[in-house]
């Protein structure tokens, strides 16, 4: 392809940004509405609006392509559907998913273009063949990409590719971050991250340093190449940015485009642009650099919601804010937030008091918040008589203070965000059908696991646990390297064969291990093994080999909508994500028609990346590092990535709740140095994730 052919594609978080991409010389612009979208701190866009948006670029021959790439929760489902047929009736140029429910709508919107996001983790040519196959017309590959994978990836005839040439590096494979929905259920798959990677950690005995902060990245010399690569889009990050910086970005790339500047002015444009977030420029993975490009945080830029001042909570005529406050199974505390007909429960677990000099009352709580209520806002708050004396450790003023202005926030953007629209009827009755429940979840919380989860590292230790727990089956997660042989695939595989549930396909492939991949598979088509799959990569690896499936964690979904559209392409089992909620747990229960696997006991790989940590933090120099909150990482390397775990386990073991039901349950010992001691030990106050907290 020339060079010139390339699109320029822009961000903008909102009309200012919008309108300078434009009178830059955009090609395209990529956007979203004020809900479900993966930018949820811009100021993004209104529904009633987006008409009005799409034929302002129409006019200016700019294409606009919508965002809708978070994962759903079931509650969004109505919202995703009424979402895309606004952006159907606005003749929208093409919107950009991650959640497989969308996958499943698709066919009722063929005027639409779908595109799969950054945020579906497309890291190789399979991926790129599963998104051609799946019906989309784009795909926006994985940042962490190398020249040459994107050249094969872009090699899939019928379907175009979107490389990030300009902007802000993930450090995590894209898709695959759980840190910031870890370290307080802000979660960067549904477009609230709070980039915790951008924040200080420190060894054991070292000082604070940035060793997870990218650079930024910088391509604009790289276009030539990009274009022998068949790329077909170059994306310009940045919808947290100002209009300024959007039209200064456009221009360098229009300008590149064009051939019309020197090395020296390239260079001197480049580095204004940078400025802007005070980091260096790189051009990173897409040179195959993956050492030393770490370590400046930048100039402060918290996304606006998070710095949103009391003030502007949301207004009505009602204004009426009310606590109330009751106990919950474990004799934690729930405290029930409503302001008008929204509600959120926040939920406290049971806390240990070390000493009273260090805790406060509940009543002392209820009197602060009622002194200084968030806005001004009238408050009522109710409390029984038994709880009003009952101690907190003082921190927990903060966290119901936080939770709260959260909570306003979100009404707030909720009560804007609304996408009032009627659906086709075909569309609506699809989306009511009654349908049976599946029969095969019938296993709840609380009864004993029949799945074990391991990799290489815990198998010396499976036949212990196997023995003592003889119903139990194993998930085996096996990692295709370019040196491994259909002979030791054979060995292994014929070793665990009897304790055998699936074999499972790491969560990021690249292209290298496509080979050694399609070698397992045939390996355990003969055996007659189940496969389970963590990528669209693996999917479409899966489904040539013709074996069994099953979707894993790196396919996890937060609804039914979606488990039911991974069942109909073949998963006979689906995962329920880890970073689900109580209340959305019970909700994706009740509605699914699919069987169901829960883990309840894992240290989920928080951040899987091909970034070389600084040599102190590696993982054969490192056993672990840790922020300011006391989140403690352990690095190890799996396979051709370092895995940050935490060293802190989820563990729901000790839950009862009859409204869950599933067909397994799953306890996952990948990343423990002892599983034997970490399955019999249970705490008295178990991490419970976001199971007691709401995830955003």
């Amino acid at each position: 392809m020339d060079f010139s052919e390339l699109e320029i594609l822009a961000p903008a978080g909102g009309l200012a940004e919008l309108e300078a991409a434009v009178e830059a010389g955009a090609d395209a612009v990529y956007f979203g509405l004020i809900k479900l979208n993966a930018r949820q701190g811009a100021s993004n866009f209104a529904p009633e609006v987006l008409e009005k948006t799409l034929a302002f670029l129409h006019q200016h021959g700019v294409k606009g392509y919508l965002t809708l790439n978070i994962d759903l929760v079931q509650r969004e489902i109505g919202l995703a559907a009424r979402t895309l047929e606004a952006a159907r009736q606005a003749k929208v140029d093409a919107v950009l998913i991650r959640d497989a429910a969308l996958l499943e709508l698709m066919p009722f919107f063929p005027e639409l273009a779908f595109h799969f996001s950054t945020q579906a983790a497309i890291s190789s040519s399979a991926g790129v063949w599963a998104a051609h196959k799946l019906g989309l017309k784009r795909v926006v590959l994985a940042r962490e990409l190398s020249a040459g994978e994107i050249r094969a990836a872009s090699g899939v005839s019928g379907i175009e590719t979107e490389v990030f040439v300009q902007g802000a590096l993930c450090f995590s494979c894209s898709g695959r971050c759980l840190l910031s929905s870890w370290g307080g259920g802000h979660s960067g798959n549904r477009g609230t991250c709070t980039s915790p990677c951008r924040v200080p950690w420190k060894l054991p005995k070292g000082d604070l340093e940035h060793p997870l902060s990218m650079f930024d990245l910088c391509l604009a010399e790289q276009l030539p190449t990009l274009a022998a690569c068949g790329v077909r889009s170059l994306k310009i990050e940045g919808r947290l940015k100002s209009p300024a910086w959007v039209r200064q970005a456009v221009t360098l790339y229009c300008q590149a485009r064009k051939g019309t500047l020197d090395k020296n002015e390239l260079d001197q444009q480049t580095t204004n642009l940078g400025a802007y977030s005070g980091r260096q420029l790189s051009s990173a993975f897409f040179t195959e650099t993956r050492q030393k490009i770490t370590g400046e945080a930048g100039r402060p830029s918290n996304p606006e919601w998070l710095n949103q001042s009391p003030e502007e909570a949301p207004k009505t005529h009602n204004r009426q804010l009310a606590i109330s406050l009751q106990l919950d199974e474990r004799q934690g505390t729930l405290w029930n937030f409503s302001w008008n007909e929204q509600k959120e429960v926040l939920r406290i677990p049971p806390q240990r008091i070390a000493s009273s000099k260090r805790a406060t009352s509940i009543q002392a709580i209820l009197d602060e918040l009622s002194a200084s209520p968030p806005g001004n806002l009238k408050m009522q708050c109710i409390c029984p008589e038994d709880l009003r004396e009952k101690l907190l450790p003082r921190r927990c003023l903060k966290t119901v203070q936080n939770a709260l202005q959260g909570f306003l926030r979100q009404v707030s953007k909720g009560a804007e965000g609304t996408v009032r629209i009627s659906l086709p009827a075909d569309l609506n009755a699809f989306l009511e059908q009654d349908t049976p429940r599946c029969n095969s979840n019938k296993r709840t919380l609380a009864e004993l696991p029949d799945r074990l989860r391991l990799g290489q590292e815990e198998l010396p230790w499976f036949r212990e646990y196997c023995e003592k727990h003889p119903e139990t089956k194993i998930v085996y997660t096996c990692i295709p390297t370019t040196n491994s042989s259909e002979q030791e695939y054979r060995v292994i595989l014929q070793e665990l064969a009897p304790w055998l549930a699936a074999v499972a396909l790491p969560q990021v492939i690249y292209e290298d291990q496509l080979a050694g991949c399609r070698q397992l598979l045939a390996v355990v088509r003969k055996a007659g093994l189940t496969v389970e799959v963590n990528s669209w990569d693996t999917w479409q690896l899966a489904q040539e080999a013709g074996v069994t499936l099953e979707a894993g964690p790196g396919l996890a979904v937060l609804n039914a909508n979606a488990a039911r559209f991974l069942e109909a392409k073949g998963c006979r089992c689906v995962t329920i994500s880890c970073e689900i909620d109580s209340s959305q747990l019970e909700e994706l229960c009740q509605k699914a028609v699919t069987p169901l696997s829960l883990c309840v006991f894992a240290r989920p790989p928080l951040m899987q990346t091909r970034v070389e940590l600084p040599q102190a933090y590696a993982p054969e120099n490192a056993d672990c590092f840790e922020d300011s909150r006391k989140i403690v990482l352990n690095p190890r390397r799996e396979g051709p990535l370092t895995v940050l775990r935490p060293q802190q386990p989820c563990d729901w073991r000790s839950l009862k709740n009859p409204r869950v039901r599933v067909a397994h349950l799953l306890l996952d010992v990948s990343g423990s140095a002892n599983p034997a001691a970490d399955l019999m030990h249970a705490e008295n106050f178990p991490f419970l994730f976001n199971y007691d907290r709401k995830l955003r």
